[in-house]
């Protein structure tokens, strides 16, 4: 079993996680939007995937750290407009675990 970290919780992101968690997986899903990762987490639904319900093992946060952690892998999914933004907070947030280990 991996640790996986999705970033990312659009569609792309979140039909991921919900195979990985699927097979066997240890997964958490990020989303910069914390009303959007709440909603996930409170419905386990995602409002582009009609239909899905969302495994119950499947961790949820907007705590980029969090999503980045002891992770085996890091997938990342986010829409090509934010790719470049979301690239740096990731290199800046090793940054900071490396200063801090």
């Amino acid at each position: 079993m991996e640790k996986i970290g999705i970033i990312g919780s659009g569609t792309w992101g979140t039909a991921i996680a919900v195979l990985l968690v699927n097979n066997g997986h240890e997964v958490t899903l990020w989303s910069a939007i914390p009303a959007e990762i709440e909603e996930m987490a409170k419905t386990r639904t995602h409002k582009n995937l009609p239909g899905v319900t969302l495994p119950e093992g499947l961790v949820y946060t907007a705590d980029l750290e969090k999503a980045m952690a002891d992770k085996d892998l890091l997938v990342m999914a986010v829409p090509s407009v934010f790719v470049r933004s979301t690239a740096q907070k990731i290199a800046m947030q090793n940054c900071r675990q490396d200063l801090a280990a």
